[in-house]
């Protein structure tokens, strides 16, 4: 994948010598082949790949500006990778990780034995900051308590619920079909007559994991319509439908075609020569995230169009050897029938007196967010108003 043009270094910048110690990189380019490597025997979630931050960068989605990779090492073995973007505003710098608006959950690309405490971890991100021309406050968003079964060593530097719950299942190894021994029966029966309808309806039902870019453009075109559809439901804008997001997921998904571990791959429900609802995926070691989806409307929509595919995917996936599978974040009733709620957890981190003064109004303002969406009667006020705004904005 090609990178946009970014600050060329011929040498990394490399802090003083320490029990742990770092490297920074500022471009993609140039922290690539460390990334690379310790991505392959790395614990990591799909989001913190190389191609998947690459993309957003590529696509737009993501600024390469203010970028700062620090790869930490301990007796000159890297151990660690925290890809992150700095913003200036007002006199006060913050990071984020790289692709936190476009990614489910943040995590701290580990080797399984790097187990530093809490102080270690403090003194390190703060000689980071430092050298990194100055860091106030690291904010990290939607981590899992542990993945993988390592556990998050940054949630001892403070945490706070997320506003949603990852929601996670255990998939593999196990034997096909998934639905088999995942589902009540009552639910396994509806959704096998929901089959046997769609075939009268619309013909011979399968489910396609798309392979050459004249099926994905075609899967792609009946995602953005059904999720067009979805959105003006919920008042939330298309996004998907913008050139960055539709740059990032055609040109990922084509990148990927040929990969046992797709850092992107999409999936579609067929019934005849209808397509009746998709899912796009990422993927990192033995897992598979599920990113989006999309589902038609009209008659079809009655019979678990949604519950299907997911059935198949599984199916598709276990038979591939990923073991396990998550839903994304968002509290939707569908989702606790293939998967359980976890909850996840913001850290913001003061690194400065000043951070200290800052963070302290980010986590009020992320306890809000919380309530709301935890709180039924708030929450459907909240989407009832984003509706009529979304309305009102669309009006000559």
């Amino acid at each position: 994948m090609s990178l946009p043009a970014g600050p060329t270094l011929t040498n990394a910048t490399t802090s003083a010598p320490a029990a742990l110690d770092f490297v920074l990189f500022d471009s993609l380019a140039t922290a690539e082949p460390a990334w690379r490597a310790l991505e392959a025997v790395a614990v990591l979630t799909p989001y913190q790949r190389f191609d998947w931050l690459a993309g957003l960068v590529a696509s737009g989605l993501e600024s390469g500006a203010g970028l700062c990779v620090a790869l930490i090492r301990r007796n000159g073995r890297a151990v660690a990778l925290l890809p992150l973007r700095i913003t200036r505003r007002f006199g006060l710098a913050t990071a984020q990780m790289l692709g936190t608006d476009q990614s489910n959950c943040d995590w701290l690309v580990t080797l399984p034995d790097f187990t530093p405490d809490a102080a270690q971890l403090r003194d390190l991100l703060a000689r980071i900051g430092r050298e990194a021309g100055g860091i106030d406050i690291l904010s990290l968003l939607n981590q899992p308590a542990q993945w993988q079964g390592k556990p998050n060593a940054m949630l001892a530097l403070g945490r706070s619920p997320g506003a949603s719950n990852l929601y996670t299942a255990t998939i593999g190894p196990t034997p096909v079909p998934y639905i088999e021994h995942r589902l009540a029966t009552k639910r396994r029966s509806n959704i096998k007559r929901g089959i046997r309808r769609l075939v009268e309806l619309h013909g011979p039902v399968r489910v396609v994991r798309v392979g050459d870019a004249a099926t994905l453009d075609k899967v792609h075109a009946a995602f953005l319509a059904q999720r067009a559809l979805r959105f003006e439901e919920m008042g939330i804008r298309n996004i998907f439908a913008e050139p960055g997001f539709m740059r990032f997921f055609r040109q990922l998904a084509i990148d990927s075609f040929d990969e046992a571990r797709p850092a992107l791959t999409l999936h579609a429900l067929y019934a005849g020569d209808e397509i009746l609802a998709t899912c796009w995926g990422a993927m990192a070691g033995n897992h598979y995230s599920q990113y989006i989806n999309s589902t038609a409307a009209g008659t079809a929509a009655k019979y678990s169009l949604m519950a299907v595919l997911i059935a198949e995917v599984m199916d598709d996936l276990t038979q591939s050897g990923i073991i396990t599978f998550d839903m994304g974040l968002g509290d939707f009733e569908y989702k606790v029938e293939w998967t359980e709620p976890e909850p996840v957890f913001h850290s913001v981190i003061a690194l400065t007196a000043r951070g200290r003064i800052a963070a302290r109004l980010l986590e009020q303002r992320a306890a809000i967010k919380r309530v709301i969406k935890q709180t039924p009667a708030l929450w459907s006020a909240a989407r009832a108003l984003r509706r009529q705004l979304l309305r009102f904005r669309g009006r000559p």
